[in-house]
């Protein structure tokens, strides 16, 4: 009877094993996620054959806004066509400083493709040790899909050697949220 018993219970161990086995196989597992060959801070999901991505991540990864809609269910992601300009005081284009200098300089928006509506338009300027300073920050009368915006004059000093990165962000009318839909490089030399 002893055996018997211990027959039925190897017997049921080794059904029991391989269905277990395959349902730890079928989790989620994590994929790194490289945008434009940098590792991103958040991974991706891998479950069943698809690719589950971090909105937020994507979000400052492709300078788009998104709306989440927990009612009905929906992700709506807004990718505007932001291109920046950076003029000096004399109105004319740069992309270069020598440093150190101190520097008077606007910043010339063109928009277009803007899906969806913003409150607020908002630039900084990140310094090659990573300190950020806001350049400007404006509330938008009427959010248009197209138009041009001109910062107000900006003065800085470009101390040191190295890149400077100006970073456009637009406030979300739904969410209140600042999202990143552009930016420039300048260069200390």
């Amino acid at each position: 009877m002893r055996k018997l018993i211990r027959l039925t219970l190897l017997v049921l161990c080794i059904m029991i094993l391989p269905g277990t086995m395959i349902y730890a196989a079928s989790n989620p597992s994590e994929v790194s996620l490289y945008f434009n060959n940098v590792v991103q801070k958040q991974a991706a999901i891998l479950s069943g054959g698809d690719i589950l991505l971090p909105a937020e991540q994507l979000s400052k990864s492709l300078f788009a806004l998104i709306s989440l809609d927990e009612t009905s269910k929906t992700v709506r992601i807004y990718k505007p066509n932001v291109n920046m300009v950076l003029l000096d005081n004399n109105g004319e284009i740069f992309g270069k400083v020598k440093s150190p200098a101190r520097f008077a300089f606007s910043t010339l928006l063109q928009v277009d493709h803007l899906k969806t509506e913003i409150s607020d338009i908002k630039l900084t300027i990140t310094d090659p040790a990573d300190k950020t300073e806001t350049i400007d920050n404006q509330q938008i009368k009427k959010s248009e899909e197209n138009f041009w915006f001109k910062t107000n004059e900006f003065t800085y000093s470009f101390n040191t050697k190295g890149t400077y990165t100006i970073q456009v962000y637009f406030k979300d009318v739904d969410s209140k949220t600042w999202y990143p839909v552009s930016e420039i490089d300048v260069f200390g030399i």
